[in-house]
């Protein structure tokens, strides 16, 4: 567990919310030393890494204000380490709008997809899904529309990423949520109702348009730069991850970061671990890579 703890002074917004889960730490070690020695006995059948991760809620904690996240030192030390090796490659998948999610990711050598992987940087060209580029006025339309009529709701949020919005719920009051969804399902249904899919997170609404596309298919199209022999990991917390879950099965290594219902083979309960667990991928399970055949 981290030894970081929040300061009491701090901004609650850039608090952590998910930084430590209900387990024992005992049994958090166990689980923990469990999970390393299953991915290691899986790199030791490959001969190189393909890591994928998303950014809220595993390389960071989740928290009140969607602009605080910040990604742990720790995070990116252990993903510097990586990428800057030949057998590995480091992919960070997110909801967040490509721009916003490099700047914060803020390494070299490192793929992105943004906004679930509809804006991909990637072998130094940045590329946006085209019927996702035109669609970027009806998102606008949309955003506007849902303000209109509950942006005066204290703790909702509307944030449009350009072609695809997100309408944040997690500082208004509980009984305002049913309003803020029906709202925007209902602006959808006006504006753009074949064109624009509704989906909900983590105390989220999820704008995006109804096309063939989700972070699973971006790292399917990371996974076809690199060698067959390598094997791919993906590390997510939220809905919109059980995509690439199911899209490097039967033999990825899918990591579910929490308690829910998921298609991930193995699991995490929180960014604290998911930190010790990267560290521990960076400093030793990377040398387990081929080792099968040693």
């Amino acid at each position: 567990m981290s030894d970081d703890a929040p300061d009491a002074d701090a901004d609650p917004d850039s608090i952590d919310t998910d930084a430590d889960s209900d387990l024992d730490p005992v049994e958090r070690e166990s689980e923990l030393r469990a999970l390393e020695a299953a991915v290691g006995d899986q790199l030791a059948d490959a001969e190189g890494l393909l890591l994928c991760t998303d950014f809220d809620g595993t390389l960071t904690g989740i928290v009140a204000d969607p602009d605080a996240p910040e990604m742990r030192p720790g995070n990116r030390e252990s993903l510097r380490s990586l990428a800057g090796r030949e057998d590995v490659a480091v992919a960070v998948v997110s909801g967040r709008a490509l721009d916003d999610l490099r700047s914060r990711v803020d390494l070299d050598g490192v793929s992105y997809a943004g906004n679930h992987g509809l804006e991909l940087a990637h072998d130094g060209e940045t590329t946006v899904h085209p019927v996702a580029e035109r669609q970027a006025s009806e998102i606008r339309a949309v955003c506007e529309a849902v303000e209109d009529r509950v942006g005066d709701v204290e703790g909702c949020l509307i944030e449009n990423k350009g072609v695809t919005a997100t309408v944040h719920h997690r500082q208004a009051d509980f009984n305002a949520v049913p309003e803020i969804r029906a709202a925007v399902e209902e602006v959808v249904e006006e504006i753009a109702p074949d064109r624009i899919h509704v989906s909900t997170g983590k105390a989220v609404v999820e704008l995006a348009p109804a096309v063939p596309w989700d972070k699973g298919r971006a790292v399917s199209l990371f996974r076809e730069d690199v060698p067959e022999t390598w094997t791919t990991m993906y590390l997510g917390d939220d809905t919109t991850d059980e995509d690439a879950f199911h899209a490097i099965a039967p033999t990825g290594v899918s990591i579910h970061v929490g308690d829910e219902e998921t298609a991930a083979v193995h699991r995490t309960p929180d960014p604290d671990t998911v930190e010790r667990f990267l560290r521990w991928l960076a400093e030793d399970g990377v040398g387990r890579l081929g080792s099968a055949d040693r």
